[in-house]
């Protein structure tokens, strides 16, 4: 299940024109995750939205509904993100 905070969510659109929930999209496709951070133990998801390179930042967690998905934020990769990704889908 994915979830993020509505405030951050309309923040995101209207300065980058990206939408929280892409991600739901982009993970039904091939696409590149590392660690991002320690503490809070976060992890950064590189994938496609359409013809868009999307990258996102994410933390894990259980609920009683099972595993939880929060998106924390997103924006339009860089360079260097792009060439992370397509590097990895090549070689998959």
């Amino acid at each position: 299940m994915y979830a993020w905070d509505e405030q951050k969510r309309r923040t995101v659109r209207a300065k980058r024109a990206i939408d929280l929930a892409w991600i739901r999209e982009v993970c039904e496709h091939p696409y590149v995750e590392d660690q991002k951070s320690d503490d809070p133990e976060q992890f950064r998801i590189v994938g496609k939205y359409q013809d868009q390179h999307i990258t996102f930042i994410v933390e894990y967690s259980e609920d009683e509904l099972g595993e939880l998905i929060w998106v924390v934020t997103a924006w339009h990769s860089t360079a260097s993100e792009k060439k992370c990704y397509e590097d990895e889908i090549e070689r998959a």
